[in-house]
C-alpha cells in the first residue's frame, strides 16, 4: 500500500489553499489538526508491514506535507502565495516560512553558502564513513556526522538552489556552537524553520489563552508528540521517550525565562546532547540509524557497476 503515501502527500500540501479561506480560527485549526491525524493513521496503517526505515520516511513526507499545509493556512490571513510558489515552499523547502516565497528576487547571495554546504556535506560523508568502519555505534557519534552532513551541509546547499532561483530563504541550522542557552538552541540555532512552525501553529495560540509560558511549554510538548509520529511509531517502540525529551527541555526553557537568563553555552549543548538515547530509543538507532550507515557496505558495489 506504499502507493498511497503520495496521495496522503498531495492531500497534505492540498489543505493548506483549502484551509486558508476560512478566517475563524477555532473550525479553521480543528479541521487541520483533525485532518493530521487521519492522515497521520492512515499512513501508519498504509505502510505497517514494511520495514521500519521505509516507514519512517513515509511517515515523515506525510508529516511534513500536511504541517506544510497547516502553517500555510494560519500565515495566509492576509496574502497568498501563487500556486507555483506555493509547491515550491510545500514540495521543495524544508523551512516553515512562506513569506520567503511571495515572489522571486534577483541578485541573492550564494556563493559563500555553496562553499560551506558542500566542505560541510563532504567531511560529513567522510565522517560517517568512519564511523561504519571503524563499528562505532554510540549514538552520539554516529549522529553528530549524519546530522553534518544533511542537516549543515545537503541542506545549506538546498538553501543555495532555493536562492538563485530567487527566492530569500535563509539558513535553517545556524551554527549551533554560539547557542546562548536551551531556548536560545531550539529557537535561533537548531531548525529555524521547525521553531517558526510551533511557534506559529501552537506557541501563539496557546499563548494567547493561557500566558507566555503556556505557550512556550506547550511547543515543547507537541514537538515531543510529532517526534514520536517520526521516530517511536515507525519502529513501533520507545514511545514516550521523545515527549520526554522535550518535555524535560521545555521545563528548563520555561525556568531560563523565570530566571531572566540562560544556562550558557556549554551546559545547553550538553543538555541536548548527553540525552540523546532518549531522544532516538534503542530500536530507531539500531533499525533505522544504523540501517542507514550500512548503505556505506554497498557503496563499492555501486562504483564497481559503475566503473567495471
Amino acid at each position: 500500500m506504499m502507493g498511497l503515501v503520495p496521495i496522503f502527500i498531495a492531500l497534505g500540501i492540498v489543505a493548506g489553499p483549502l484551509l486558508a479561506p476560512i478566517h475563524k480560527d477555532l473550525p479553521r485549526r480543528l479541521m487541520g489538526w483533525s485532518l493530521l491525524v487521519i492522515l497521520m493513521v492512515s499512513t501508519h496503517l498504509a505502510l505497517i508491514h514494511e520495514g521500519p526505515l521505509l516507514r519512517m520516511f513515509g511517515i515523515c513526507c506525510v508529516l511534513l506535507a500536511t504541517m506544510k499545509g497547516l502553517v500555510y493556512a494560519e500565515w495566509a490571513r492576509r496574502e497568498r502565495l501563487t500556486w507555483v510558489n506555493y509547491l515550491v515552499f510545500a514540495c521543495c523547502w524544508f523551512g516553515m516560512d512562506p513569506v520567503s516565497f511571495r515572489r522571486r528576487k534577483s541578485g541573492l547571495s550564494w556563493k559563500g553558502d555553496f562553499k560551506v554546504g558542500l566542505l560541510l556535506t563532504a567531511l560529513g560523508l567522510l565522517a560517517c564513513w568512519w564511523v561504519w568502519e571503524a563499528g562505532w555505534r554510540h549514538i552520539l557519534i554516529m549522529f553528530v556526522p549524519m546530522s553534518l552532513a544533511f542537516h549543515f551541509g545537503i541542506l545549506r546547499l538546498l538553501k543555495v538552489a532555493m536562492r538563485l532561483a530567487g527566492y530569500p530563504v535563509r539558513t535553517l541550522f545556524p551554527n549551533v556552537l554560539k547557542a546562548e542557552g536551551i531556548g536560545d538552541f531550539w529557537s535561533r540555532r537548531w531548525n529555524v524553520g521547525y521553531s517558526q512552525m510551533m511557534q506559529r501553529l501552537v506557541g501563539r495560540p496557546v499563548s494567547s489563552v493561557a500566558g507566555p509560558s503556556a505557550g512556550i511549554f506547550a511547543v515543547f510538548v507537541g514537538s515531543g508528540i510529532l517526534h514520536e509520529l517520526a521516530i517511536t511509531l515507525p519502529v513501533q517502540s520507545g514511545y514516550g521517550l521523545p515527549t520526554l525529551f522535550f518535555t524535560g527541555h521545555g521545563l528548563l526553557t520555561v525556568m531560563e525565562r523565570k530566571w531572566g537568563r540562560s544556562l550558557g553555552r556549554i551546559p545547553a549543548l550538553l543538555a541536548v546532547a548527553l540525552p540523546l538515547s532518549v531522544l532516538f530509543p534503542p530500536a530507531f538507532q539500531s533499525e533505522v540509524i544504523v540501517e542507514i550507515l550500512s548503505w556505506f557496505d554497498a557503496l563499492p558495489k555501486l562504483l564497481l557497476s559503475v566503473h567495471p
